[in-house]
């Protein structure tokens, strides 16, 4: 029985394939790291990293565990606040990996500096250690895009995993934010983590699943905290079948129910302490620091909202989320004044000309109004087919639906990378809709050749 499982099914690609598939899409993701165009926020992390060397270095947690008697000011407090931990304290490990002293660290970007003023005053990381870090986030990214197949496979099906995988690896606005030494490659990664442990949830609920979910949920929160809106909706789908199975009043589901939702919740409970955890700066006070957090994060959205790249209009909002997530344009940088920088000039059409930035088919109307289609047409035939299980439907459809709504009602700036976790719903949509066409012109095929083998349909000779 053992290996009639194992044993692929007729038809079905074999798994060496798939791991060579993933190989070749990492090497690719990997391989442009080195040269993607250089971003302020790459010298803000690095800055950020200084949390590793006071941590491990020096062994000092109180430079970095939060002090209600701080002033509220301090750069640092702000950052290690408002930000995950995870890339930073990587980039602090290449650091110190590298024997760096804290003097080492740049010192903290300054956007109001133009790019020669801020490399002149030493807010530029060391290129080595910057080619360093990226190849840490390049490598979240591969990894990132290695759950995604399994995911997109274990819900749907394999054509489908390999052209949705294959969308997501090769868009520009993945590869450019994904390969920076940023947050976006841990960002992507959590997110794929708790999908996927989402998932097998759905279809396991055990122990072993409701941990996983916990430890995912608590990693992918504590690479950015925008992933706390996915994880929300993937615990809400989670629950939705044992709060049914409650409402039917009936004492054998209803035990089955409460050992779920208290599964649910001890995965919730694991995943606040997974998350404190990984940010030691709310160790000694998780609940004032969670405060200065959201108080932080609304101080920096009224600011996003009063400057000048803020949407004017509701329209300018709906534009933007069409542009940046079915037209696929991307962005280099954010500030229009990066555009009159020779040296970022320079790297871009490096970059753009090396083949290894991806598939640059994005950025027209028309382009974008093809995608809405396709991805109408995918979730569509999400919804109905009987194929896909009725937990995958709305796993699917809860989180894609809610992220856009979120994503479009809620983001104040046009820029690229807030839409990034939209990329993975929206490749899947389009994968799903191109290969049920596929499928359906397959079929047409095959029966037009069986009509003209038919003996019905021969030619005869007339009497």
């Amino acid at each position: 029985m053992t290996q009639e499982l194992m044993m692929p099914k007729p038809g079905s690609i074999p798994r060496w394939a798939d791991g060579l598939w993933l190989a070749l899409l990492s090497i690719y993701i990997v391989a442009g790291a080195a040269i993607v165009p250089f971003h302020g926020d790459e010298a803000t992390l690095f800055y950020m990293g200084r949390d590793y060397h006071y941590l491990f270095v020096e062994g000092d947690l109180s430079k970095v565990v939060y002090n209600l008697r701080w002033p509220e000011e301090r750069p640092e407090l702000h950052l290690r606040m408002m930000n995950g931990s995870i890339s930073k304290m990587a980039y602090g490990w290449v650091m110190a990996g590298n024997g760096r002293a804290l003097s080492d660290y740049n010192t903290l970007w300054d956007w109001g500096e133009d790019y020669q003023e801020n490399r002149e005053r030493g807010k530029i990381p060391h290129a080595e250690l910057l080619r360093q870090a990226r190849l840490t986030s390049a490598l979240q990214l591969a990894l990132a895009a290695a759950l995604f197949f399994k995911f997109v496979r274990m819900v749907l099906d394999e054509p489908t995993a390999y052209l949705a995988s294959a969308l997501f690896a090769l868009h520009p606005s993945v590869l450019i934010n994904g390969r920076r030494a940023m947050m976006e490659g841990s960002h992507l990664l959590g997110l794929m983590l708790v999908l996927l442990a989402g998932a097998w949830l759905l279809r396991e609920r055990n122990w072993r699943a409701y941990l996983l979910l916990g430890v995912c949920t608590g990693f992918a929160v504590a690479s950015k905290h925008p992933n706390a809106l996915p994880a929300g909706l993937i615990f809400l789908v989670c629950a939705a079948a044992p709060l049914s199975q409650l409402a039917q009043n009936k004492f054998r589901q209803w035990r089955a129910a409460a050992k779920n939702l208290a599964g649910l919740l001890w995965a919730g409970i694991l995943s606040l302490l997974v998350f404190v955890f990984l940010n030691p700066g709310w160790w000694r006070y998780p609940v004032e620091a969670a405060q200065l957090a959201i108080d932080l994060r609304s101080r920096l959205f009224d600011k996003q909202l009063a400057s000048r790249s803020a949407y004017e209009s509701a329209a300018e909002q709906a534009q933007g989320f069409f542009d940046f997530v079915f037209a696929g344009a991307f962005q280099y940088f954010e500030v229009a004044e990066w555009a009159t920088f020779d040296v970022i000039a320079d790297q871009i059409s490096n970059y753009e000309s090396s083949g290894l930035a991806g598939l640059f088919i994005g950025g027209s109307g028309l382009l974008g109004v093809f995608c809405l289609a396709l991805a109408a047409l995918g979730a569509f035939h999400i919804a109905r087919s009987p194929k896909v299980r009725a937990c995958d439907h709305a796993l699917l459809l809860v989180w894609m639906a809610g992220s856009a709504l979120v994503a479009l009602v809620v983001t104040p700036l046009a820029w690229a990378r807030y839409y990034l976790p939209l990329v993975p719903a929206l490749v899947i949509l389009v994968s799903v809709a191109i290969v049920a066409f596929a499928r359906a012109n397959q079929r047409m095929m095959r029966s037009m050749r069986k009509i003209k083998q038919s003996p019905d349909c021969s030619a005869t000779e007339p009497d």
